[in-house]
């Protein structure tokens, strides 16, 4: 007998969401660093590759992970030096905050 295998449901999009993803991507390569979603056996981060910053995003990943990731890796100071959108700078002040609790 054979085996059904399933494939994994898409995650849902939110086009909002892709917005914010949109916006802290072009916040961090005015930052300096570069931005890649892609297909991998990893979630996201910082990595160093040939002195060239970058930040590896899974393709897979749900939108809310990925905004994280991108929050998490943002430089503080980059925030005081860039114009960043107030809901933008909402959310990045929301999770930076939340980290500090823990």
């Amino acid at each position: 007998m054979s085996k059904i295998i399933k494939k994994a449901a898409k995650p849902v999009t939110d086009s909002r969401k892709e917005e914010v993803i949109k916006d802290l991507s072009e916040i961090m390569e005015k930052a300096g660093f570069r931005v890649r979603i892609e297909k991998g056996t990893f979630k996201g981060g910082f990595c160093l590759l040939r002195e060239e910053r970058i930040i590896l995003i899974n393709k897979n990943l749900e939108q809310d992970k990925k905004i994280r990731i991108l929050i998490k890796n943002l430089p503080l100071e980059v925030t005081e030096k860039i114009y960043i959108k107030p809901g933008i700078r909402e959310l990045i002040e929301k999770e930076t905050s939340s980290r500090k609790l823990l």
